[in-house]
């Protein structure tokens, strides 16, 4: 009688290959591995121009959507268990692509097609986190433009609620609350590839993910404000960042291994 083996999980499939010192002296390993996390994505438009210019000299241009818009995403992350030790996080991110590139939404969940296209990628923009140690790792092996030091990053789950409250240096960045789907849905395993600025120095990755994805549209009950008083907030008012989907991911998982373009770089 042939038996059939059970798929690898996630963390076997991608195991730990090595440990990697930071400058700070803390040796964490690689690959990257968040064992459990909860995260709200706000998934929203952005006028097209203004990110343009905020993305002047890299080497990728935001997606159009058609009407002067572009994609753009707020995720809420908070770390239970991961590599790095637990902590919170606030990402902007845009669809981007090497080329220019439309692809066209006539509905808000149509928003969600940009960043998966074959021709296009996921550019992490800015990240702003409440803990050094996956700071240190994210810029120093990764690329990402992650805040060099921790801020009051308050992102708290509590069903039906995501509510946040992020400040950098002193200054107000985003807060609101948003009622996140709580309709189960299956959980799939999938590979989503991303860039980093040139800020610290530009990566390209893959992520690989165990994730539940629940949405609905926002709307009734939520609420969302930007603070020009702070340099990011300033930049989400100035492409009038507008949230459409809410996404909640609960108790993910995944794995982002060393960046395809690894060199091992120190750089800050």
């Amino acid at each position: 009688m042939q038996t059939t083996r059970p798929a690898p999980s996630l963390f076997e499939a991608y195991p730990p290959t090595e440990d990697y010192e930071l400058s700070s002296g803390v040796v964490c390993q690689v690959p990257y591995a968040c064992r459990d996390a909860d995260m709200a994505v706000l998934h929203g438009t952005a006028d097209l121009e203004v990110v343009r210019r905020l993305l002047a000299g890299q080497r990728y241009q935001p997606v159009s959507i058609g009407a002067n818009r572009c994609t753009a995403a707020l995720w809420l992350a908070d770390y239970h268990d991961t590599t790095c030790g637990p902590y919170k996080e606030l990402i902007v991110s845009f669809a981007v692509s090497t080329k220019p590139l439309e692809i066209p939404a006539s509905g808000p969940l149509e928003l969600l097609q940009a960043g998966a296209h074959p021709d296009a990628t996921v550019l992490c923009y800015k990240l702003i986190l409440d803990q050094q140690v996956p700071i240190d790792y994210g810029r120093e092996v990764h690329g990402h433009a992650k805040h060099p030091t921790p801020q009051p990053v308050d992102i708290a789950f509590s069903a039906p609620w995501c509510r946040f409250d992020v400040t950098c240096e002193g200054k107000r960045v985003a807060f609101g609350r948003v009622r996140f789907p709580e309709e189960p849905t299956g959980v799939q395993r999938l590979s989503i590839g991303f860039v980093t600025p040139k800020e610290v120095f530009q990566t390209r990755n893959i992520m690989h993910f165990d994730l539940e994805a629940r949405y609905r549209l926002f709307g009734e009950g939520d609420e969302f404000s930007l603070s020009s008083d702070s340099t990011l907030g300033r930049e989400l008012v100035d492409m009038r960042f507008t949230p459409q989907v809410v996404q909640h991911l609960p108790r993910i998982r995944f794995v982002m291994p060393k960046p395809l373009n690894w060199r091992g770089s120190k750089e800050k």
